[in-house]
């Protein structure tokens, strides 16, 4: 299954494809001259296809190091950004490229078609400059196949610097693959990482609940030989808890070598941001783009998640799919399993979607808890597949508007209680053709998925057909499980309590039709905790004020004069 669209943006973590050793970097002037992170057509099995006559920039006969000039196609004004239209290169140009590297800025028309003109009027290279925060993959379109000098894309920010720089006088800059006598490198992909990258509290207890395995593959990318240490270092809210380098290792040009450290444990686990970070020694190393990875990991309160959360444990999505040619329902999935499932149920999952050429106003998505019934190990075991499922909760949401980008949250109709060791799927679904939900290109789990726990980590769905792995150990579906403790609420209740909204935002309204008197009312958090204590008057539409309530899940516990006691699940989000 190949990945199709990509998002207006996509954030990319490493710089640099790590293997390839591809730079983009620029020579001079000194003031602003070092690598800048790019995307590129001209690095097989990494650019998307279709760039098919475009030179390899792994091969050091390739690169390219020359002075910069901007497009010139005679067109007036200026485009929304600010910058020339004439600087887009959409048309043939007027002015004489031979010998330099042309700068264009993206906006309205093919890159093949701007790369083609920039060809035919000498350019060595091109360098395309977004008009947003971000970087994209440069898709060929109808020109790409026939242009035959390299391009790179870099973000806005740096080719601001580059631009205005270009206007105080020469700038040179150097795209390709440069031969290195020193140069260690580690890769995305050969990192372990953690499980999820977000794991509810309740399942995080001790250590024997819990733990990170470390490791690498190290890769001496230089043409001389050298000893490698590998070091993997964990923090906490500004405290290492984890600082572990590995034993020096020789290895040989070209040669690579696993590096696996201690697992990380501890005696208990404090909710909130971790970050782990993987770095090779560097003296002497003469390209040291490629000598760190890191990457952030949550204990949360509420969430499970294998994409990134931010600050806000909201999720960090760049890129945004669909299946190619889907014409039927589709669908975007998270797994889950846990020994100690049940000590949570499922509330809700959210996601993010974009529409093509259109907005998202009024259109209309289904999400799903599944409970995946088919036995396996692992991926390695041939009964790995998704052949048995039976929904168990359910969501319905319809954009109010455009809000494309922005991570929404459904809630199930009923609270999904979890079982101990039993496979989930939480999808969000649509049968839209334009609609793409949002992923994550920041975390490559291809040694987890293929070393180490060897366990799917997203899932989709196109037209009935799943696909275990998703679009790849790459990319990852952006759909979070929002969990809350499973205290059995509907156990001893009044009457099936129905409050309202949920989610809420300043006030809770709870039905009590035939009920009067005095109560009290306990709010908890997920982990049992009461937040809040109050006296309460009983009445037909009884209202809770909630504005000092902080955004999560909680449990209200109303108990009436008379003995009776009911509990149910509230989201509060502002």
């Amino acid at each position: 299954m190949k990945k199709l669209l990509l998002s207006s943006f996509t954030i990319i973590f490493f710089l640099v494809n790590s293997f390839s050793q591809i730079q983009f970097k620029i020579e001079s002037p000194a003031s602003i001259a070092g690598n800048v992170g790019f995307t590129t057509t001209a690095d097989p099995g990494v650019s998307p296809a279709g760039w098919t006559a475009t030179p390899d920039l792994n091969d050091t006969a390739n690169a390219v190091m020359d002075t910069l000039m901007f497009v010139e196609d005679g067109s007036t004004g200026l485009n929304p950004q600010g910058n020339p239209i004439s600087q887009e290169g959409c048309f043939p140009l007027i002015n004489d490229l031979t010998g330099k590297i042309a700068v264009i800025w993206r906006n309205t028309c093919q890159f093949g078609l701007k790369i083609l003109y920039a060809e035919q009027a000498g350019a060595r290279a091109v360098i395309i400059i977004n008009r947003e925060a971000g970087l994209v993959n440069m898709a060929p379109g109808d020109s790409g196949a026939i242009c035959t000098i390299p391009a790179v894309f870099v973000e806005n920010a740096d080719g601001v610097v580059i631009a205005n720089e270009m206007a105080n006088g020469p700038v040179v800059a150097f795209m390709g693959t440069r031969y290195f006598a020193n140069n260690l490198t580690i890769n995305p992909a050969d990192v372990i990482r953690p499980k999820a990258a977000s794991t509810p509290a309740a399942y995080a207890q001790d250590n024997s609940e819990y733990d990170v395995q470390v490791g690498s593959w190290v890769v001496n990318g230089g043409t001389d030989s050298t000893s490698a240490i590998l070091n993997a270092k964990i923090t906490f809210g500004g405290t290492t808890l984890y600082d572990v380098p590995s034993a020096p290792t020789p290895l040989l040009p070209g040669d690579s070598a696993y590096f696996a450290l201690p697992t990380f444990s501890q005696a208990s686990y404090s909710p909130g941001m971790y970050n782990i970070t993987y770095s090779v020694d560097t003296t002497g190393d003469e390209f040291i783009s490629d000598n760190e990875i890191s990457q952030d990991f949550h204990i949360s309160n509420t969430k499970f998640s294998n994409v990134t959360l931010d600050t806000n444990e909201e999720m960090v999505l760049g890129p945004y799919y669909r299946p190619g040619n889907a014409l039927g329902s589709v669908s975007m999935c998270v797994p889950f399993m846990d020994p100690n499932a049940s000590r949570m149920a499922a509330m809700g999952v959210s996601f993010a979607a974009v529409c093509s050429g259109c907005d998202l106003s009024n259109r209309y998505f289904t999400t799903y808890a599944h409970e995946w019934g088919d036995i396996f190990t692992d991926l390695n075991d041939p009964n790995a597949a998704i052949t048995n499922i039976n929904t168990i909760g359910t969501g319905e949401f319809t954009f109010p508007n455009d809000s494309a980008y922005q991570e929404v949250y459904v809630p199930f109709t009923d609270p999904v209680n979890l079982l101990d060791n039993q496979r989930y799927l939480f999808c969000v679904n649509t049968y839209d053709t334009d609609i793409y939900i949002g992923f994550n290109d920041d975390l490559d789990y291809n040694q987890n998925m293929n070393n180490v726990y060897m366990q799917p980590v997203s899932c989709v769905e196109d037209n009935g057909t799943w696909y275990l792995t998703g679009f790849g150990s790459d990319v990852t579906a952006g759909v979070s499980v929002e969990l809350t403790t499973n205290l059995n609420v509907q156990e001893d209740e009044l009457f099936n309590i129905d409050a309202y909204p949920n989610p809420a935002n300043n006030v809770v309204t709870i039905p009590l039709k035939g009920y009067s008197g005095k109560g009290s009312l306990n709010i908890m958090d997920v982990t049992g905790k009461i937040i809040s204590t109050s006296t309460v008057n009983v009445n037909n539409l009884m209202t809770v004020d909630v504005t000092n309530i902080s955004n999560g899940n909680y449990i209200f516990d109303l108990n009436l004069e008379d003995g009776m006691s009911t509990k149910f699940n509230i989201v509060i989000s502002k």
